[in-house]
């Protein structure tokens, strides 16, 4: 029962609300799910989209039960899930569509190059939950339904040394080893002690938080795990009889193979924990993105976005099919993904948006258009 006070508003409490919310999601089934990320214009990934939409539909499962039906989660069920695979192929993009957008529950982006053990020179990692803590609305139990995703996670690997190892555990350790030891009980644990304040005071006792429902993911590229794997299969021969071998070119936009995810000690020797691969239930490979791809995302997503800036400045953007294309040959280039798309178009419309933009014309259309000295815009 909840008590109002004189000149405060009666609010509900806390267990009730949290019920409201979850019961206010909409259910829907990992195929609705990846509909609907391609309505709000994700393309691509179709194995890693459809594990994705599978890993949110049981997230939704799992606050249902304990907050609608009352069943408490099985122990060990929780999810965490890496998304791996090169810059501008939608990891981050693929969580925030998921979770922000069609299950609307908390959810934290954090860069885990922010973070170092105990907050020696970064966040502790406990702040994690402390962001959570803040999105949802400074509500523990709501936060405890939502969902933590580190980005860069790769960032996080280190050479192994004799001299952290020797002393590991007796020394403050400011590398990536250290957050990796800190996450080991954020993935394991049924609940975890976070300061409300982020830390900043010692005046807040420490909250708790039950993290049998939050769902973490880690996102990173992990550039050089696919060659450290294949290095690892190959037999190496020394002396007569040696074969030479070729030296392969370093590629960005690379996929590692389900073969190579399953391959622990690879993580090993790219500097990882173990344990802390071992938390992870379910590794997702992101594949490049292919010219067709790419080509979809810069007529739903780029062009749009910049279509509706230029009408709003009164000039209607026109793209013929060669600059189109020039486009996406420039970002199969940088293999950069997605991003590439942007980072080509930036500089091409800038010249338009210079001469235009803010000011009166007679113009009423920009068109890009190829030429001897590349894309340039012409007025109509």
């Amino acid at each position: 029962m909840t008590v109002a006070r004189p000149g405060v508003e009666s609010r509900p409490s806390r267990g009730v609300d949290v019920r409201e919310r979850v019961a206010a999601i909409e259910v829907l089934s990992p195929r609705e799910i990846d509909a609907r990320l391609t309505d709000l214009g994700y393309r691509g990934q179709q194995e890693a989209r459809r594990a994705a939409a599978v890993l949110a539909y049981r997230h939704l499962r799992r606050i249902r039960r304990l907050h609608l039906e009352g069943l408490a989660p099985e122990p060990g069920q929780r999810e965490n899930c890496m998304f791996l695979g090169p810059t501008g192929s939608g990891k981050t993009f693929l969580v925030e569509l998921l979770f922000r957008e069609i299950l609307a529950v908390p959810t934290v982006l954090a860069d885990a190059t922010q973070f170092s053990e105990t907050g020696y020179v970064g966040d502790d990692v406990n702040t994690l939950l402390s962001r959570l803590y803040e999105v949802a609305d400074r509500d523990s139990d709501w936060a405890a339904c939502g969902v933590i995703c580190m980005d860069e996670f790769d960032k996080l690997a280190t050479s192994r040394s004799d001299s952290r190892f020797a002393g590991q555990q007796t020394t403050k350790d400011v590398s990536g080893f250290g957050v990796q030891r800190g996450l080991l009980h954020l993935l394991s644990a049924s609940n975890a002690d976070f300061p409300p304040d982020f830390g900043f005071t010692s005046r807040l006792q420490p909250d708790s938080m039950e993290l049998s429902c939050v769902t973490f993911i880690a996102c990173g590229a992990f550039s050089g795990l696919r060659s450290t794997a294949e290095g690892m299969a190959r037999a190496e021969r020394l002396g007569f009889g040696r074969e030479p071998r070729a030296v392969a070119e370093e590629s960005i936009a690379t996929s590692v193979t389900q073969e190579q995810l399953e391959q622990t000690t690879a993580f090993a020797r790219y500097g990882f924990i173990p344990e802390l691969i071992g938390r992870f239930n379910r590794l997702v490979s992101f594949a490049p993105l292919d010219a067709a791809t790419l080509g979809d995302i810069l007529q739903h997503n780029v062009l749009r976005a910049y279509e509706r800036e230029f009408e709003q400045e009164g000039l209607h953007l026109v793209v013929e099919p060669a600059v189109r294309e020039h486009v996406i040959a420039r970002a199969l280039k940088r293999e950069t993904g997605a991003r590439g798309l942007r980072t080509t178009l930036a500089p091409i419309l800038e010249q338009a948006a210079y001469e235009h933009f803010g000011q009166p014309t007679t113009a009423s259309a920009v068109r890009l258009v190829m030429g001897g000295d590349g894309v340039r815009s012409v007025t109509e």
